[in-house]
Order: C-alpha cells, then sequence, then structure tokens
C-alpha cells in the first residue's frame, strides 16, 4: 500500500467512527430520555420556519430531502402536534405546512440540548487545537458541499 492509501484508508476509519459516534449522541435524549425529535425531524421543522408558509416541495427543497421524504416525516411530525397541513388557497395541488407553538417548543428544546452538548464538547477540546479544529471543520464543509 503506497502512503497515500494508508492516509485514506486511516482518514476513511477515523470519518467512519466519527459519523457512527455523532448519529449513536444525536439518537440520545437527554439523561438517556428518548427525545422528541430526530435531528432529521429539528432540520425539517428549520427548514418550514426559515422559508415562511413553505409548501412540502420547498421545505423539502431546503432541507436537502425527496418531497415524498418530507410528506413521510411531516405526517409524523402533524401527529404529534407540531405541524399543520393545510391546502395552498393558491393552488390546490400544493400543500402548505405551519410550524405549530409545539413544533417551536420541540425544536427549541431540541436545539437548546444540541447547544448545550456542543459546548461541552468543544470545553473539552484543548483549547490549543480549538482554532485547527474549527478550520478543518470549515474545510470539511466545503468538501463535502462539493460532492
Amino acid at each position: 500500500m503506497e502512503r497515500s492509501d494508508a492516509e485514506f484508508a486511516e482518514f476513511s476509519h477515523a470519518w467512519g467512527e466519527l459519523v457512527r459516534a455523532v448519529a449513536r449522541a444525536r439518537s440520545r435524549g437527554p439523561s438517556g430520555v428518548e427525545p422528541s425529535l430526530t435531528l432529521a425531524q429539528a432540520l425539517l421543522l428549520e427548514s418550514a420556519l426559515a422559508v415562511g408558509h413553505p409548501t412540502v416541495g420547498e421545505i423539502a427543497h431546503a432541507a436537502g430531502i425527496s418531497s415524498p421524504s418530507a410528506t413521510r416525516m411531516l405526517q409524523q411530525l402533524e401527529r404529534k402536534g407540531m405541524v399543520r397541513r393545510r391546502r395552498s388557497e393558491e393552488d390546490e395541488r400544493a400543500t402548505v405546512v405551519s410550524v405549530t407553538a409545539e413544533g417551536r417548543r420541540a425544536l427549541d428544546a431540541h436545539q437548546a440540548h444540541v447547544h448545550d452538548r456542543l459546548y461541552d464538547l468543544f470545553q473539552r477540546v484543548d483549547p490549543r487545537l480549538r482554532p485547527v479544529l474549527v478550520e478543518l471543520l470549515h474545510t470539511m464543509r466545503d468538501l463535502a458541499g462539493r460532492l
């Protein structure tokens, strides 16, 4: 194996471990309690709030998922009382979504929980490494956006 192949194998392994660790951490709620929102649901609510009276298609596009996937997730959120869906008055083919007060509370709680966990993680990083870590995260974001 060439050095670059070995380095890539190490990078790939470390990346997989990071993704799995993040997925495990995201699936746990505060103090082991089942979270009221999944990460995907939180992203969907954030997308719905960012657009303002969005259609399902607009939310799906903003969240980077398919319309059928957005529809399924929105149906789950509607059953939980976190969103309301109704036919658009301008175009009866479109469904307009609004986030309820319960949805905003759940999203606020989710975001506060994520903030607290990220802050704890940040505090555990050696202060000398924090600027390098932030730079690497930005670099990875930019490169992932080109995939």
